[in-house]
């Protein structure tokens, strides 16, 4: 077993308890983390991960111990070894202030029912009234994760809210993402400044460059459908569920997004995105643009607010990510991306599920710059060539 380095009033508890539960070391723990909510995936049963910090900081926020803060953390953390039973999980949090605890097929009604006990204890403790001052950061966090599929999720949304809204600072609840489990390399600090500055640089680049091709596609969507405005505003769904609004010239008649009910039906991707071969609703200079994807460059600007990147999933509806499955998810783990693997790899003719493959694989592979730029190069290819554009 790897030793840990941790914060000695956490060795100090942990001697005292006689646990059944094996702790985990931060790395092994981290593991079998990742391995619950692959599990939760299939079976649709809910847990929870709960972290809670012994910080050594005052309720005030100065960077110094707190007598408060420690004797509250203790109270937490003994009631939470209570509710401990043999399938949940115990270990150490990477940064060896605290303790991580995964509690199996549990919900909000378990949350809330440990809360409740919490607050009594610290209450018969002498230290409510000390907690009405707001902590720098909550000492008790927990993460839910049901493995349903993301519509049913978004129906927690409001008891989430509520739940926080009654805990103070002292309790702090959200959804469990990826990326509170997996360092994506593009987390590492000096690959997110290295790839946010290729980004910056290369839409800038890209604005100035191509500003010929943008006002002459601008006159001319103007010209082709008068009716309409030049630049489409759409909503769409950026890293960890974010909404965003996205740029795209106009390629569609203005009434389009009315009409797709009726052609729902015709859906040709087998999935929750809806794309059909000939759709009615593309009026004809909007066709060229989507067949060489110059309806896209106005997401450059998106790339320069940093809502987008250049290279990364491509950003979804919210209709769309209301549909999703569990393991759909991961592609929103990262910022979404004006091309991707699918789109050199076939655009619009892979169905749904092979386009969330091979946008997970992509996740998976870390996005090293040098696959980015790759990637770039082949997107080149394929939208001269404008195969699989519809």
């Amino acid at each position: 077993m790897e030793q840990e380095s941790v914060n000695p009033a956490i060795s100090s508890i942990l001697s005292e308890q006689k646990l059944k539960n094996i702790v985990y070391p931060a790395r092994l723990f981290r593991a079998r983390l990742n391995e619950e909510m692959q599990r939760a995936n299939r079976t649709r049963k809910p847990f929870l991960y709960i972290k809670i910090y012994a910080h050594q900081f005052d309720i005030f926020g100065w960077a110094r111990p707190s007598q408060i803060v420690e004797k509250t953390w203790r109270v937490s953390l003994l009631t939470m070894f209570s509710h401990l039973r043999f399938i949940d999980v115990i270990g150490y949090l990477t940064d060896g202030n605290g303790i991580g605890i995964i509690l199996l097929n549990s919900d909000l009604s378990t949350l809330e029912s440990i809360r409740k006990e919490i607050l009594h204890k610290l209450n018969d403790a002498g230290l409510i009234q000390a907690l009405r001052f707001k902590p720098r950061k909550p000492i008790f966090k927990a993460y839910l994760y049901s493995g349903l599929q993301e519509k049913e999720n978004l129906e927690m949304a409001k008891k989430v809210k509520d739940f926080n809204a009654m805990s103070g600072s002292f309790f702090s609840l959200s959804r469990l993402n990826l990326d509170h489990i997996w360092t994506h390399p593009h987390k590492i600090r000096y690959r997110h400044i290295i790839k946010r500055t290729v980004d910056f640089v290369g839409a800038v680049l890209g604005v100035i460059i191509l500003s010929p091709i943008l006002l002459f596609c601008a006159i001319a969507v103007k010209i082709s459908d008068p009716k309409g405005p030049v630049i489409f505003k759409q909503i769409r769904v950026g890293k960890n569920g974010h909404h965003f609004v996205m740029y795209k010239f106009r390629s569609m008649y203005v009434d389009a997004e009315e009409r797709k009910k009726e052609l729902m039906a015709l859906n040709e991707t087998g999935g929750k995105t809806f794309k059909m071969k000939n759709d009615p609703r593309i009026y004809p200079f909007g066709r060229i643009l989507r067949k060489f994807s110059l309806d896209e460059l106005p997401q450059l600007f998106n790339i320069i607010l940093g809502d987008m990147s250049i290279v990364g999933p491509r950003p979804p509806l919210p209709e769309e990510v209301a549909e999703y499955e569990p393991w759909h998810r991961m592609r929103l783990s990262v910022t979404p991306g004006l091309t991707c693997i699918w789109q050199v790899s076939g655009r619009s003719n892979i169905s749904f599920e092979g386009q969330m493959r091979l946008d997970n694989d992509y996740i998976r592979q870390g996005g090293k710059i040098a696959d980015d730029i790759k990637l770039i190069l082949k997107t080149f290819k394929v939208v001269f060539k404008g195969d699989g554009a519809y």
